[in-house]
């Protein structure tokens, strides 16, 4: 977010309600001081964190900040102060609360210690994932589709197709849907291939202009696609290796993630309880969203 200069004095003057409450950061001896609250010191490099989070000013524009991003940390502590000796803080909802934002803190500094050894992909990935993808790639299209989103149980989705091929158009359909009391949604959009859910994208990059098809997208949720025309606009390596890049670290990250989750879950002591049981044993039906 690049703050423009019009703007600059409100976005500061707004900061208070902007900065997260679960931020702050262990103040050691050493640190400088900016301000204290009470029994309650803000540090430099709490201001300097804060100040950080306004993306890139120029000079003048930062030493305009810390002034007032320091002003908002004062309203801050000083609220925060106010709600505990209102004893908010021991309040269930208040407290549970807190509880999860100091989790999600943690597991955030967790996620960043693990990642910070991930290589960057090689230009081998790169080029692998190039080639194995050319729906997004030399073969990149950018397509108009009418849509009908569904709520249907998976068990009547082959009705359904045994009904669309019948049908003579998609409102005839959309008719017949009605009258079977299924909920459906219409509409027109304009999309290139790595806009569009990996599903309809497998479909659609094989379809000519006016096929209907039926692709279920998981749990209750079904799509009734017409291709109403497609558009080449193909893409080099050179200028999708970027964009390749970030999916296959994201990839690694997802890979690396799930790997010490599993590791984490083997090695802790898991009890549920209150009928509780692992999710995978439950009998969560498999068609929820």
């Amino acid at each position: 977010m690049k703050i423009h200069r019009a703007s600059f004095l409100v976005a500061i003057a707004t900061l208070s309600v902007m900065l997260p409450g679960c931020e702050q950061p262990a103040v050691t001896a050493g640190d400088p001081v900016a301000a204290k609250v009470g029994g309650e010191i803000i540090s430099e490099a709490e201001l300097d964190r804060a100040v950080a989070r306004l993306d890139k000013l120029n000079v003048a524009e930062t030493n305009q900040a810390r002034g007032k991003v320091l002003e908002a940390l004062i309203d801050q502590h000083l609220v925060s102060n106010a709600a505990k000796q209102a004893k908010l803080d021991k309040v269930p909802e208040v407290a549970l609360a807190m509880q999860q934002a100091q989790r999600q803190v943690l597991v955030e500094a967790y996620m960043e210690h693990l990642f910070k050894n991930l290589a960057e992909p090689a230009a081998t990935e790169i080029q692998d994932y190039y080639t194995r993808h050319p729906e997004l790639f030399e073969q990149r299209k950018v397509y108009r589709v009418q849509e009908l989103e569904l709520q249907l149980d998976p068990a009547r989705v082959a009705a359904v197709q045994a009904q669309l091929k019948q049908s003579r158009t998609l409102a005839d359909f959309a008719d017949w849907l009605g009258g079977q009391g299924i909920d459906s949604k219409a509409g027109v959009v304009v999309k290139p291939a790595e806009q569009i859910p990996a599903p309809m994208l497998a479909q659609l990059a094989n379809m000519k202009d006016g096929q209907v098809v039926v692709v279920p997208m998981g749990g209750n949720r079904v799509s009734v696609l017409q291709l109403q025309g497609s558009q080449s606009q193909p893409v080099t390596q050179e200028q999708a290796s970027d964009a390749i890049k970030r999916v296959l670290l994201g990839e690694k990250r997802k890979t690396l993630l799930e790997a010490e989750i599993r590791k984490l879950r083997a090695s802790g002591k898991l009890e549920y309880a209150g009928g509780f049981v692992p999710a995978e044993k439950s009998s969560i039906p498999t068609n929820q969203p």
